[in-house]
Formats: C-alpha cells, sequence, structure tokens
C-alpha cells in the first residue's frame, strides 16, 4: 500500500495544500478527502481526477469537502471523440453525514434536469461497518463533536492482512473521540493531526503525547500541522514521532 499525501496544512495554510491524500489500493485509488485546494495539490502529484475510484469525506469543512464539487463535475463532463463519457464518482461515508454531504453539493449540482445522484454513487457505512476494496477493509469510526462542537466528523481505518492504519481526521478532543479504541497490536501508523501551538479545533503536540501511550509516539505520523512547522524541528525529534511532508509518498 502506498500513501501520497498531496498537501499536509491546515485550512489556512498557504504553502502545504489541504491535509488530502490518495492512498493506492490494488490498482484502486483513493482520495481522502477533497478541500479547495485539490485542483492544484493533485495535479503536483502527477494524478488527475479521472484516476480516482474513491472518495472518502470526512467532514464539511472547506479544507476537506470545498474541491469535491469541482473533482465530481470534471469526472461527469468528458468526452471520447466527441460523444459525453461521464464518469460518476464512488462517494464513501459516513450515513450520519449522507443528508448534509448531499445538501451541499444539491447547490451546484442540482440543475439542467439532474440530481446529485446523476453524478455521484454514495457507498455509506455506519460506525465501524467495513467496507472491502481488495485485500483492504475499509472502515469509519465516529469523531463528531470532537473537532467542533455541533459537527459531524469522522476518521477512518484501513486493515489489510495483519496491519493497520488509523487515520484520526480533525480532533481536538481525543478521548472524546476515542481513537485509542481503534489502535491495537497491529497497528503500524496512527495519522493524526497535530496543531504546534495552540489550536481551538486541532489537538497540540503535547496534547498528543499526552494521550497516546509512550509506546505509540513512534507511530505517530503528524499532519494538518502548521505553515511555521520547521520552528518546531526539535519538539518533533525529541517526541520520535514522524512528519507527513507533502508529496513524499509513505509505503507499507
Amino acid at each position: 500500500m502506498k500513501i501520497y499525501p498531496l498537501g499536509v496544512g491546515g485550512a489556512f495554510t498557504k504553502s502545504n495544500y489541504h491535509n488530502n491524500y490518495i492512498i493506492h489500493l490494488d490498482e484502486k485509488y483513493m482520495l481522502i478527502d477533497a478541500g479547495t485546494t485539490l485542483r492544484y495539490s493533485l495535479i503536483e502529484a502527477g494524478f488527475n481526477y479521472s484516476d480516482i475510484h474513491f472518495v472518502f469525506i470526512s467532514h464539511l469543512h472547506f479544507d476537506h469537502v470545498g474541491g469535491l464539487e469541482e473533482l465530481v463535475l470534471q469526472r461527469f463532463w468528458q468526452f471520447d471523440e466527441g460523444k459525453h463519457a461521464p464518469k460518476k464518482t464512488t462517494v464513501i461515508v459516513h450515513k450520519k453525514l449522507l443528508a448534509s454531504l448531499k445538501a451541499l453539493l444539491r447547490n451546484g449540482l442540482e440543475n439542467q434536469g439532474r440530481t446529485v445522484d446523476d453524478f455521484c454513487n454514495f457507498i455509506c457505512l455506519n460506525d465501524n461497518e467495513t467496507y472491502k476494496i481488495g485485500d483492504y477493509a475499509f472502515s469509519i469510526f465516529d469523531t463528531s463533536n470532537a473537532h467542533a462542537e455541533g459537527m459531524l466528523s469522522f476518521g477512518f481505518k484501513l486493515a489489510w492482512k495483519d496491519l493497520n492504519i488509523v487515520f484520526s481526521g480533525d480532533v481536538k478532543r481525543l478521548q472524546d473521540a476515542n481513537l485509542l479504541g481503534q489502535v491495537n497490536q497491529n497497528t503500524t501508523a496512527i495519522f493524526q493531526d497535530v496543531s504546534f501551538t495552540f489550536n481551538g479545533a486541532h489537538a497540540t503536540l503535547q496534547e498528543v503525547l499526552d494521550y497516546y501511550p509512550e509506546n505509540f509516539h513512534r507511530k505517530i505520523y503528524a499532519m494538518h500541522y502548521n505553515d511555521d512547522v520547521e520552528k518546531f524541528t526539535d519538539s518533533i525529534e525529541q517526541a520520535q514521532i514522524k512528519l507527513v511532508r507533502k508529496q513524499q509518498s509513505i509505503e507499507f
């Protein structure tokens, strides 16, 4: 399995693009979130919209969903020898988020007699329900209210053979999100959003280190961080966590 970080930055990043990823699974490409910088980060990483087989949306902040409508439209409005050859976009989403996501897309897609369902296929999962992609098992867990009070949000777990990775999504209140409930002895990596200064919607490095037992620290891949991350190199090295870098692929 190979993971391509299209971007690693927070909502207001100027240099790191939004925290969106492509995961290569048995010749299938899954896009993790679709922020407004996707139109730049995807191309720079060597991909295009037609490459995507699945899209997972964790929540509805613009840095995670602001580029989804363009992706859907670009895939739909394709032509082959002058004939319309649309590609519907398969979106994996938690069942609780489906109505809100469709309402968001409806504003731009539902015209000329078309509905959202003309553009998208939705795969809806409940908590910890599994969707199989080849040899991989994809499941979603609920982190609602742990990122922003009153907001639906979700992370995911991806398992294969005797290994798994856990992806936090955006989380501030780690205990409320119960991320440790997703981690086990087979977890090889924890992709965790980390802020290196105080942040009201994301856990700080110290909060992350205090939450996870020390034997998990080396498994933490810090993402969704500040643009000035280089100021905190010593803290990162001392914590013995890894830093996900924009467009530097990771293989398991």
